[in-house]
């Protein structure tokens, strides 16, 4: 049997967007994270956005310790630039 001739070049297999895709397995922030994270505006919406987390996060521990003193407090996560760009 005769062997069919491959056109395929072995050097291109890897996709386009394989790179792309490895870079945000690896954290490696794109070009529009590293201008958004130097605009003062967007950075303190954050600063904001997680000081408002945090008093929510009190007012709750507080309540909840009225209520039943043997209750654990709840830690709530903070937001990041990287929770809202992909």
């Amino acid at each position: 049997m005769s062997k069919k001739k491959s056109y395929m070049n072995n050097e291109n297999i890897l996709a386009e967007s394989f790179f792309s895709k490895l870079a945000r397995l690896l954290r490696i922030p794109s070009k529009e994270e590293k201008i958004l994270r130097k605009d003062k505006k967007i950075v303190s919406g954050f600063m904001s956005l997680n000081k408002g987390v945090n008093d929510i996060e009190t007012t709750l521990n507080k309540r909840l310790k009225e209520l039943n003193p043997n209750h654990k407090p709840i830690k709530l996560s903070r937001y990041k630039l990287s929770d809202f760009v992909k």
